[in-house]
């Protein structure tokens, strides 16, 4: 089924040679773009030949780029621009943030004007200007957290038109659902990989847990409860669940994992790096999960720990507080996207790019 929100057609499947806008190629392992700000969040494409990213300029701009990737060598990174809003160059006022991927090569976001309601946009990477998903007179509000089903068929978000974050789904055809009602405030949903269910975090007494729930609706399993709060839940494989969890203590956070709804925990590192907004990173085949540490005498190190706890990796870099990892996988290849600062005194955070194929 071709990817169609709105007016995009078949034209979103693409190539890396596709993506002739942008200039010549950064130093290898840099991913340039255009004005000062703090990189973060980066986000894989499904084939690994593209990457989007935020830039943050701490005055109340966030910005998006996509940048095409071969090996480890970027192109420079593109603006997205939002419809009402300043042009893809120079500032713009807006935020775009919570970057995902479509199937067929599609960037899906979140965003906002001048400090608007959060809406949901996508781009094409061929392309600078995005296009909303789902119309404010189906829709009012903030909508947020989009997640997409492996097949492309269906996406899940974040509603709060009822006055909480209830979960709701969007079909390509442009059939809208909703999958909760409740009292409680929903966030991060996102489909096991063969669409049958979704988990998300719940927020109730004043703690977030993890639930899981079938994909045609019913009631919601505790999958991952306890003392603090248990987040940004995130499939890996074999239907385990990996998460961040600060039980010990609200600044101490730890990467946690159970092996399906209701299993043991186990904790798979203690003392991590939050990343900025996003999901515990886990390999496209679901077997390791990316992290750094919150330690400054570790935070030159960037982690892989296979989910089921067998073995460890560490990735060693010349920079300097590593955060926000990303695993992505082009052609046989694995990659790995980063933030860092290039030095301590150092004002902005960059992305790298590094293939680590020989370290796995």
């Amino acid at each position: 089924m071709r990817f169609h929100y709105g007016r995009l057609t078949g034209a979103a499947l693409v190539s890396f040679s596709l993506l002739g806008a942008v200039s010549t190629s950064a130093q290898a392992g840099e991913v340039r773009f255009a004005g000062e700000g703090h990189a973060e969040s980066p986000s894989w494409s499904l084939d690994g030949g593209h990457i989007a990213f935020e830039v943050n300029n701490l005055a109340g701009t966030v910005d998006m780029y996509v940048s095409a990737v071969q090996g480890a060598i970027a192109k420079d990174g593109k603006k997205v621009s939002l419809p009402g809003g300043s042009s893809a160059f120079g500032q713009s006022g807006s935020v775009v943030i919570n970057p995902t991927w479509h199937p067929q090569g599609v960037v899906v976001f979140e965003g906002s004007n001048q400090g608007g309601n959060m809406r949901l946009y996508y781009v094409e990477t061929t392309s600078s200007s995005a296009n909303e998903m789902v119309k404010t007179s189906e829709i009012p509000g903030d909508l947020t957290f989009p997640s997409i089903t492996t097949d492309g068929n269906t996406m899940t978000f974040i509603a709060d038109a009822t006055g909480n974050g209830d979960i709701r789904t969007r079909e390509t055809s442009g059939k809208l659902g909703q999958l909760t009602n409740s009292s409680h405030s929903e966030m991060f949903p996102q489909y096991s990989s063969d669409g049958n269910t979704v988990v998300f975090s719940r927020k109730r007494n004043n703690t977030e847990d993890i639930f899981v729930l079938p994909a045609i609706g019913g009631e919601p399993e505790l999958a991952v409860g306890g003392s603090g709060d248990q987040t940004r839940p995130q499939y890996a494989a074999g239907g385990a669940i990996v998460y961040f969890d600060n039980g010990r203590g609200q600044d101490m956070w730890d990467l946690g994992v159970v092996s399906s709804a209701g299993g043991d925990k186990k904790t798979l590192a203690k003392g991590i790096r939050l990343p900025t907004r996003a999901r515990p990173s886990v390999s496209p085949d679901g077997k390791y999960v990316a992290y750094t540490f919150n330690d400054p005498t570790k935070s030159s190190k960037v982690m892989l720990s296979a989910v089921d706890g067998s073995k460890t990796i560490e990735i060693d870099t010349t920079f300097e507080a590593c955060g926000d990892p990303a695993i992505g996988v082009q052609g046989g290849r694995t990659l790995l996207a980063y933030t860092a600062l290039p030095n301590a005194g150092a004002d902005w955070r960059f992305l790298y790019v590094e293939d680590i194929t020989d370290k796995l």
